[in-house]
């Protein structure tokens, strides 16, 4: 008998997720948005871009994010005539010299594939440019600048999920028949399996989700008319996309503190976006005037910048039975096994890497509600877990 699932939330993580559930046949998805529209938040940004993450030691972070981006690329090279693509290469320009020096140290320490990433000098990247350039740079041949929306639709499409919006959940409860009743403002409904791929606002909403710290960051992005002449998408302290729909380009993303959520637009962040483009290209000159579009949205943040994929438990039993081993320093094998609430999972907190994070973490999700292997080591999946904050919290208390 097939199992219901409720996937909460119809931005790239929950489409992905509607996608990778429907290739087997042993479920009826429903994705609930309580927006008019999928794709309505972060991932309805104009433009994003899809690379690898490289780091000197292979950390879980690079482990993940580039494994994302190789799925998702491989995806996309199969799907290309459906996905809306600006341009195909990056340039990631490092002006930082303490950047400059981090990425000569992992191009000199590791074998890092010419089809991954390569190591230009400052006149090997104007030649590719075909503008001059004052630094060093790493180019992505491989990496893609799309409209993640197009992502989201094409799962949608390719899903046999039903999609309900203007549908925001108020409550979870779980029933006598270990199912989960979901509360909206005027229906409830059953279901099995309830996934959490929600935005920001999720966490303050749900009881099981609001003890996992996460953070909003917003940022402002700008669609300016076709200013800088390139085919490439260019990055540095902010990024340029090229190619956005009719010739236009998107310039990105301001990065707020998080306390700073009023989501309203500001020409000081216009102008910060157009600054970090005249950094790279000091003769370009951007008026103001330029400026057609803006966009502000919120990014889900977690402070170690994984994502936040996996399980999930009630906190108040997880805090009875590993506070007091974990605050005492009990050895790994005297630990007790944790209980998990059977049919719920969260996959969030991509940061601004949702979309390499996406399809890789609705993999991840299938694969642990059918017990499949997972497609990453489990050192891996326990740096996503869910819990893994409370954990470090507890051990805090060490005596």
């Amino acid at each position: 008998m097939s199992k219901k699932v409720a996937i909460i939330g119809a931005g790239l993580a929950g489409c992905a997720l509607a996608y990778e559930l429907s290739q087997h046949k042993d479920f009826l998805i429903t994705i609930i948005d309580k927006n008019s529209d999928f794709a309505s938040e972060a991932s309805g940004n104009f433009a994003g871009i899809l690379r690898p993450y490289l780091t000197n030691d292979n950390n879980f972070s690079e482990q993940f994010h580039t494994l994302g981006y190789e799925i998702l690329n491989d995806y996309i090279k199969k799907n290309q005539a459906d996905i809306e693509i600006c341009s195909k290469g990056v340039l990631h320009v490092l002006s930082n010299p303490k950047e400059a020096l981090r990425y000569s140290k992992i191009f000199a320490n590791r074998q890092i594939s010419s089809d991954l990433a390569v190591l230009l000098d400052s006149k090997e990247s104007s030649k590719l440019l075909g503008k001059k350039i004052d630094h060093d740079s790493i180019y992505y041949p491989n990496a893609l600048s799309l409209i993640p929306k197009s992502l989201c639709k094409i799962w949608l499409n390719s899903s046999e999920a039903k999609l309900k919006l203007d549908s925001e959940l108020k409550t979870i409860k779980k029933t006598q028949n270990q199912k989960w009743l979901l509360q909206f403002q005027d229906y409830q409904e059953e279901f099995d399996i309830v996934i959490f791929a929600g935005a920001y606002e999720l966490f303050n909403q749900i009881d099981y989700l609001k003890n996992i710290p996460v953070y909003p960051s917003q940022g402002q992005l700008t669609v300016i008319k076709e200013s800088i002449n390139t085919d490439f998408t260019i990055m540095d302290k902010g990024y340029l996309i090229p190619h956005y729909l009719n010739n236009l380009q998107v310039v990105g993303a301001t990065f707020r503190e998080n306390s700073d959520t009023s989501g309203e637009v500001r020409d000081c962040d216009h102008q910060e976006n157009l600054n970090h483009i005249k950094e790279i290209f000091p003769e370009e000159y951007i008026p103001m005037e330029s400026i057609l579009d803006s966009r502000v949205s919120t990014r889900c943040v977690t402070s170690d910048h994984l994502p936040l994929v996996g399980k999930l438990v009630d906190y108040d039993l997880f805090r009875e039975m590993f506070f007091k081993p974990l605050s005492k320093g009990y050895p790994k094998n005297k630990m007790p096994n944790v209980i998990y609430e059977e049919g719920l999972y969260l996959s969030s907190g991509f940061g601004s890497k949702g979309i390499s994070s996406s399809l890789l973490s609705a993999k991840i999700i299938s694969n642990l509600i059918r017990c499949d292997r997972n497609i990453i080591s489990n050192k891996l999946l326990e740096a996503l877990s869910p819990q893994r904050f409370w954990i470090r919290e507890f051990k805090k208390f060490k005596n």
